[in-house]
């Protein structure tokens, strides 16, 4: 019997471990559960990836669920993550969502994930609930389930609310790769009816996505890189195996960082699209967006690491973009959570918009902004250190911590872990890991040796 701790990212686990119809009823189970209290005839939408089973373990989930009075709505085919959340989010009926997805994880993996009624990631209260709700038995209770399309109008918003006029007059071809995953054949509607020249690749749904690891970085990202310079494109799009991030390729065929990307989705909204309010950062997100939103005059806010540490940023209504460690961007107004769909949208038009190319585009917001060098690591921790640190970091200054550091520290944050800024612009952060016992370093600074010594130096310190 397979172990399972649901958390605000679900649970994901490898198929040979123990991922299989039966525990994906007993979370059902305990979802039907938990939103059958908001009254009977509530609706919930279930939605699946490409990954074996994934469409008949969906059907399971929303027959389970059905047998807890509510209305089990399941998705007639292959759905990204973003779509099931923005149809879940667009429907006064809706109590939840339920996506049969690993993510960006190997084919080996499967895993079922859990939204709010307005699309959002669960709260840690409410998965802590469902967690405890999870039994060691199967459940045997079935209910009569519909189907729907929760992609098409996803799709169709985004083209109303493009300027596709503008795309289609500057003429941009793109290389498209969905890395065989959930936006197989969506994605490539999408952009064609913006306005783009697109060439796909990888654009057949397959449950073991021909041995790509569908996460949207080197080396995945090699043949997407090789046809944008074959077939000379402005660009290629990459979407990961959910759909939830994306990369860009230039023209030249390089890899994008993905701490550049949210800054020139930022430049867009509020240049461009006309866009004012505040940005949210975590504590270990790239200093490139809150520097881009202190020059666009935007506040910014930095928040601990978790989505759910973003999302309780977005109450008050003026939050216009979101961007995480990993490369996540969530835009509020559209889903509050990740989406790659959206966000290389945004970039199409930004790109279409500006009469350069997209590696010119990366040099001029790096001479605005400065250029910086992302590094990070994990360390290893037995569980007594673990708790140690968790123990200890609240209450050392960055000098005791880390020993001496290379320029004068200007600002010290506790919010989640222990971060310190120094003068020329690094910076550097150690915070225990949620999710085990592991510790994670992060630092930025000019250049790369740099942040790696630096990075060092924080993973150093989670030894004592």
């Amino acid at each position: 019997m397979a172990i399972v701790r649901f958390g605000i990212n679900g649970w994901q686990s490898r198929i040979s471990q123990g991922f299989n119809a039966s525990v994906v009823a007993q979370i059902a189970a305990a979802l039907g559960e938990f939103w059958s209290i908001k009254g009977e005839g509530s609706r919930v939408f279930v939605g699946f990836d490409a990954r074996r089973d994934s469409r008949r373990f969906a059907t399971i989930a929303g027959q389970v669920l059905a047998a807890y009075g509510l209305e089990a709505v399941v998705s007639e085919g292959i759905c990204p993550s973003p779509a099931l959340r923005w149809s879940v989010a667009r429907d006064p009926l809706c109590v939840g969502g339920v996506m049969l997805t690993a993510l960006s994880l190997p084919c080996e993996y499967g895993g079922i994930v859990a939204c709010q009624g307005d699309g959002a990631p669960l709260s840690v209260r409410e998965a802590s609930i469902i967690d405890q709700r999870i039994g060691a038995a199967p459940s045997n209770v079935r209910g009569e389930i519909q189907r729907a399309d929760f992609v098409q109008a996803y799709i169709d918003s985004m083209v109303f609310n493009s300027d596709t006029s503008l795309i289609e007059s500057s003429g941009l071809k793109i290389v498209l790769d969905t890395m065989h995953g959930a936006g197989c054949g969506y994605a490539h509607e999408l952009f064609e009816r913006m306005g783009c020249k697109v060439l796909a690749i990888h654009d057949k749904p397959i449950p073991d996505f021909r041995g790509l690891h569908p996460d949207a970085h080197e080396p995945w990202v090699d043949e997407c890189e090789r046809v944008v310079v074959g077939s000379h494109a402005d660009m290629g799009i990459v979407l990961d195996g959910a759909c939830e991030r994306f990369a860009l390729i230039d023209e030249k065929g390089k890899l994008v960082s993905q701490h550049d990307l949210a800054p020139m989705i930022l430049e867009h909204i509020v240049r461009q699209r006309g866009k004012q309010g505040r940005v949210v950062g975590t504590v270990a997100t790239s200093a490139r967006i809150s520097r881009e939103a202190d020059l666009l005059g935007c506040e910014y806010t930095m928040v601990p690491v978790g989505i759910d540490s973003i999302y309780r940023e977005f109450g008050e209504g003026d939050v216009i973009l979101a961007a995480d460690e990993t490369g996540g961007i969530t835009v509020p107004s559209h889903v509050p959570m990740r989406d790659g769909i959206i966000g290389a949208v945004m970039l199409l038009e930004y790109a279409a918009a500006m009469p350069t190319t997209v590696s010119k585009l990366v040099d001029e917001m790096t001479e605005q902004i400065g250029r910086l060098e992302y590094a990070s690591r994990d360390v290893r921790l037995d569980a007594a250190a673990a708790q140690r640190l968790r123990n200890i970091l609240p209450g050392l200054s960055p000098e005791l911590a880390f020993g001496p550091l290379p320029s004068p520290v200007v600002r010290v944050s506790h919010v989640d872990g222990l971060r310190a800024d120094l003068e020329d612009g690094s910076w550097l952060l150690l915070r225990p890991s949620r999710g085990g016992p592991t510790a994670r370093a992060y630092a930025e600074a000019p250049a790369p040796a740099q942040s790696r010594s630096l990075a060092s130096q924080a993973a150093s310190a989670s030894r004592g």
